[in-house]
């Protein structure tokens, strides 16, 4: 493990600590006491919800293509999931790349997959981000106003970039060098698809809003666990604003670990949600979260060894 990673780990920790200390170890636990235990089922199902959500949004993308089990799709989301643990931001989403060229999809067609499919899910989170912090939040600063703008042109940026001969060149020859003939005649797919198959893009865009609600709708039901009371309509557009800062944010801690927790105090403060109730909340996720991974792991232990030759993968199975 390198410097800076074990740097990240540390200021991860450190914001965690102060954050604790900051709302007092004695309101945690008593809020923590308060739990609902009627609201756990509930809560993960909403969670497991939200994965399969996004397998369709992956699995329509995919039909034009070729039509592949919808089953083995929300097997490589889970997957995923399993990886975003241990690899910073969300590049643990490009193994879905991996997973569909299992599928027989070629390079080309995994890739465009993927990118569609992630380059949607911003987009519409940008644009309820924005309606939440205009109209919900009524928040004109940079943190809730500032990051989505600059986030929305980016991805004007990318989209007018993969449409550019001289940036495609410009990727081939400087980025992907020798590895650029995996690429070949991907330019020319991106544009037949955005031109064949609109109509999935669209599928696409609709699904992410379904998605979009369970992912806030599962922090409307954590809330409640613990007691609080909020309007299940400002957590779905402030959920969508907490998902860009989050997204942005700089990977520190394991899996983004403190950082998250931070942005989500600060921004669901906004519409009177207790900082010990959004902290605990983050915790139980993420603990439901490391619990689904981990049998995760004891049944697809093989499959999830990608580096068929780790030594040490083999040695932790159970």
């Amino acid at each position: 493990m390198n410097k800076k990673k074990i740097l990240t780990y540390i200021l991860g920790v450190v914001i965690l600590v102060f954050i604790i200390s900051r709302i007092g170890p004695s309101k945690l636990i008593e809020t923590l006491k308060n739990f609902n235990f009627n609201y756990l089922l509930p809560i993960i199902i909403t969670l497991l919800i939200g994965y399969v959500l996004s397998a369709m949004n992956t699995w329509v993308i995919c039909l034009p293509f070729k039509k592949i089990s919808l089953t083995n799709i929300i097997k490589y989301t889970f997957f995923t999931a399993f990886f975003a643990i241990f690899i910073p931001g969300k590049l643990a989403d490009l193994l879905m790349i991996h997973f569909l060229k299992k599928e027989d999809l070629s390079m080309n067609q995994s890739t465009i997959t993927v990118f569609f499919d992630k380059i949607i899910s911003l987009f519409v989170k940008v644009i309820l981000g924005l309606i939440g912090a205009i109209f919900i939040l009524k928040q004109f600063n940079f943190l809730f106003i500032g990051i989505p703008l600059i986030t929305l042109g980016i991805i004007i940026l990318i989209l007018l970039a993969v449409n550019s001969k001289t940036f495609i060149r410009f990727i081939k020859k400087h980025v992907l060098r020798k590895y650029s003939s995996m690429w070949k005649g991907i330019s020319g797919d991106l544009k037949n698809y955005k031109k064949k198959y609109k109509i999935y893009l669209l599928y696409n865009s609709l699904i992410t809003l379904v998605k979009s609600f369970f992912e806030s709708l599962l922090f409307f039901l954590l809330f409640l666990s613990f007691g609080q009371h909020t309007n299940i309509i400002e957590v779905f557009f402030v959920f969508a604003l907490l998902s860009i800062l989050i997204l942005l944010a700089f990977p520190v801690g394991i899996s983004g670990l403190g950082v998250r927790e931070l942005i989500g105090i600060t921004v669901f403060s906004t519409i009177g949600v207790d900082s010990a109730v959004v902290f605990n909340s983050f915790m139980l996720r993420i603990t439901l979260i490391y619990i689904m991974n981990f049998m995760l792991f004891t049944k697809y232990h093989d499959e999830l060894n990608i580096l068929k030759k780790s030594k040490i993968w083999k040695r932790i199975k159970f």
